[in-house]
């Protein structure tokens, strides 16, 4: 009989689940084969029999196993658990941003998510208590509410209260919560652009991997070389005196993927141009959060005339919370719940009040500090050792959690990606994030993950021999 680990932070119930499945996945209990019973199981393991009855009834709803009434438990055909009919297996996109896409969201297709966009799961452990959350689910199941169409009203309090913290003046009703700030940026692009409009982004940037999954452009995208400091101001000048876009995307804070954060002069130019040439400017800050850095947000220096602002909470408190928020000039603020009701309706009550009371709680802060911290002494172990492996790195900034290396030129950087696929190791071509091929030759490293003996294993045995053949 499998066993339980009560010092592990996995619940009873999904530890008997797991068992059972495991035993039937290894043919110790084959298809036909009657369950012990709900007490005898519950004596065995030393549960009680609550316990064991919400794993069987699990296994039930999974058609994993079926109740005979009168009988007890039994193992249905195989095929429930990774038999030939199903696979379980998904159809990965076939395009290489869609592709890399869909695999960094599946955890289980790797061991480490060394070029992700998310923190590991132990760093986000403590981030919102389970005791806290269960009760909070509790409370909102029993509401049987929807959330309002901009977001609840309390949220959104909390976050202009937050955003009150970085100089950023908005009031609650500029808000408009969205399922992450992908969500946020797509309702933006909807009712911002118009068929045949100028859209301009910085390349490299993560907003272009986002944009080239947009099958059906009725805009066109123009782009500016993102610097360590910022993007080039003399072809950002250019651009938008040439082809007057309607729309700017930037990150001013740890960048993604460089890493650099605009400086103060080029964001006071960028809303001076922005004035001067009539256009907006999206600003999306979901890494800002973990910058030490006092500078000044687009936002703050601009108060909402010429800036959309975006964020969310899935960075710095858990990946299974899908919730971001937009702020905007108050005149698109109606269009944009418009926008949100007609792709969405509304979002998630439950995820709204964990990050409600998240947000209210003094651990917040408290946790922001201290993920900030880890990340900072990440980021400078990972820099040295990688430099010393040969790695290239042009930005110079203690934050956030990406670093944007150039590997050696002697390297074949597909095989190298190849090999790291195989070995369980998730790595981003620099081709993903840029309209050319000047980072074909880059990758996209994430610190939280690059310090791991395994992955330093992986660098040394493939760069070290090629190193030596050239």
């Amino acid at each position: 009989m499998f066993q339980i680990d009560r010092s592990s932070k996995v619940l009873l119930v999904d530890q008997i689940r797991h068992g059972i499945v495991d035993r039937i996945e290894t043919s110790q209990w084959v298809q036909g084969a009657r369950l012990p019973s709900v007490r005898a199981l519950a004596r065995q393991l030393g549960v009680s029999i609550y316990t064991v009855t919400g794993a069987y009834e699990d296994l039930v709803a999974q058609q994993v196993i079926e109740s005979r009434p009168g009988t007890g438990y039994f193992v249905l055909p195989g095929k429930h658990c990774g038999g030939a009919s199903d696979s379980g297996e998904a159809v990965v996109p076939s395009s290489l941003h869609g592709g890399f896409l869909y695999r960094s969201l599946d955890p289980s297709l790797y061991e480490l998510p060394v070029s992700s966009g998310y923190l590991p799961p132990a760093w986000l452990a403590e981030a919102v208590p389970p005791s806290v959350t269960g009760r909070l689910i509790r409370d909102a199941l029993a509401c049987s509410v929807p959330a309002p169409a901009a977001g609840g009203q309390e949220l959104r309090r909390v976050i202009a209260r937050k955003l009150h913290d970085l100089h950023i003046a908005a009031s609650s009703q500029q808000i408009v919560v969205t399922v992450g700030a992908t969500h946020a940026f797509s309702m933006i692009r909807k009712v911002m652009l118009r068929e045949g409009d100028y859209l301009l982004v910085e390349d490299p940037s993560y907003l272009l991997l986002q944009l080239k999954l947009i099958k059906t452009q009725d805009f066109n995208i123009i782009t500016v070389p993102r610097l360590s400091d910022g993007p080039d101001m003399d072809v950002f000048e250019a651009m938008v005196a040439r082809y007057r876009p309607r729309l700017f995307l930037t990150q001013t804070l740890v960048h993604n993927p460089t890493g650099g954060s605009t400086s103060p002069a080029k964001g006071h130019k960028i809303l001076s141009l922005a004035e001067k040439y009539d256009f907006h400017v999206v600003e999306d800050d979901v890494y800002g959060p973990l910058s030490s850095q006092p500078t000044l947000r687009l936002a703050s220096l601009d108060g909402f005339n010429r800036c959309f602002y975006l964020s969310g909470f899935s960075k710095v408190l858990s990946p299974a919370l899908r919730l971001g928020y937009a702020v905007a000039p108050a005149a698109f603020v109606e269009r944009l719940v418009e926008e949100k009701m007609a792709g969405l309706l509304c979002g998630s009550a439950i995820d709204e009040t964990i990050v409600t009371h998240t947000l209210q709680s003094g651990r917040y802060q408290h946790h922001l500090d201290t993920l900030t911290q880890q990340v900072m002494k990440a980021r400078a172990t990972a820099r040295e050792w990688l430099g010393a492996a040969g790695v290239a790195f042009d930005d110079y900034s203690p934050d956030g959690i990406f670093l944007w290396g150039r590997m050696p030129g002697y390297l074949d950087l597909r095989r190298l990606i190849e090999q790291a696929h195989q070995a369980g190791i998730l790595l981003a071509p620099g081709s993903l994030f840029s309209h050319g091929q000047q980072y074909d030759q880059h990758l996209r490293f994430n610190v939280t993950y690059c310090n791991d003996p395994r992955f330093k294993a992986f660098i040394h045995t493939h760069l070290a021999p090629a190193q030596q053949l050239s």
